[in-house]
């Protein structure tokens, strides 16, 4: 386990994920969303495009509180099952990631982000996480002026922004505690009084002490370590080849014929799997199919029969899918297109 806390900086860029331009924050200032499904509660973070691939098995359940104010966006997230995550902040802005718990640890991109150490990344730039199970994380989407001007008062003789673009700040503990409580007092006292963000007196009031936490993470920061070859090798395998996936949905596609076309040993690519997700390729293939007749069956915009569904991605033997599918997402597909039907009457 790394002993360092503090503030990770991202530099590789991934494939954006395959939904619409990210959302303005429209709709009241504060809001609480609780989902059942993982794509369903990515569309419901305000000013993201995301896509969430279920990892784990079992039934999602999921929550994000957050409130919009001063151009500020501050929220919490809750997932029950591990998920890999494509993620894009609207442009202009400054993402800061950091877990509720200290002892959590979750992987953005190549990095992995342990022992209570914050992630932070640029918008508009495409990235990856993988969350753990019975994970809870705090995040403050901060446009990129507002964070530029205060820096700038608080470290008037250097370039504290260039610091954070370059990825040469880790915060401390003691600092990542301070931000943690902060972060939740503000969203618990948004949550008891949603009114209170309709003065511009008491929304300028919040937004000092979280761009202040945020000045203070960079301030006590050390140099970061470089992330080591191999890992950044293989986050990118895996991308790459997940990327590949999606875009040849119309056939199934075997670990071989995937080694060849990047040109990896059986052995490399099971390293990389292993390294990156946890999991094989093999079993990786299934859950992404799996995933991806899931966001079929859930669409509102068109009624997509089950077999067919299945049958676009790759599953031919309906039977053992309707057991992989159940097993994965503990239900049976059937009983996720008729749910959707309810929703769409």
């Amino acid at each position: 386990m790394n002993s360092h806390y503090g503030i990770v900086p991202v530099v590789e860029t991934v494939q954006q994920p395959r939904v619409g331009p990210a959302s303005p924050f429209i709709g009241p200032p504060s809001y609480r969303c609780v989902s059942d499904d993982p794509n369903t509660q990515a569309d419901s973070l305000r000013g993201w495009s995301q896509l969430y691939d279920q990892l784990s098995v079992g039934s999602f359940k999921g929550e994000i509180a957050g409130a919009c104010f001063g151009g500020i966006h501050i929220f919490c997230e809750t997932t029950n099952l591990s998920l890999r995550q494509s993620c894009i902040v609207q442009s202009n802005s400054w993402w800061f990631g950091i877990p509720v718990s200290e002892t959590d640890s979750f992987r953005i991109d190549e990095r992995r982000v342990e022992d209570g150490t914050v992630a932070v990344r640029r918008g508009h730039r495409p990235f990856e996480l993988i969350t753990p199970a019975s994970f809870r994380i705090f995040g403050v989407v901060v446009p990129h002026k507002i964070l530029a001007d205060h820096l700038r008062s608080v470290f008037p003789d250097e370039d504290a922004l260039e610091r954070v673009e370059l990825g040469a700040i880790q915060g401390h503990m003691r600092a990542n505690g301070a931000t943690r409580r902060l972060f939740g007092e503000v969203l618990a006292e948004i949550g008891r009084r949603p009114e209170m963000l309709q003065s511009p007196s008491a929304s300028a009031a919040i937004q000092g002490p979280i761009l202040d936490a945020i000045a203070e993470m960079c301030a006590c920061s050390p140099r970061i370590h470089d992330v080591p070859r191999s890992a950044m090798e293989h986050a990118q395998i895996v991308r790459k080849v997940r990327q590949f996936l999606l875009d040849n949905t119309d056939r199934t596609i075997s670990v071989p014929e995937l080694c060849t076309i990047f040109k990896v040993s059986r052995r490399t690519l099971q390293y990389a799997f292993d390294h990156v997700l946890g999991i094989g390729p093999n079993a990786y293939l299934k859950i992404l199919r799996l995933n991806g007749v899931r966001r079929d069956l859930l669409r509102r915009d068109v009624r997509i029969p089950v077999q067919q569904a299945a049958s676009d991605w790759g599953f031919w033997h309906l039977s053992q899918f309707a057991k992989d599918y159940r097993t994965l997402f503990d239900e049976l597909p059937s009983a996720t297109a008729k749910r959707t039907e309810r929703t769409v009457l």
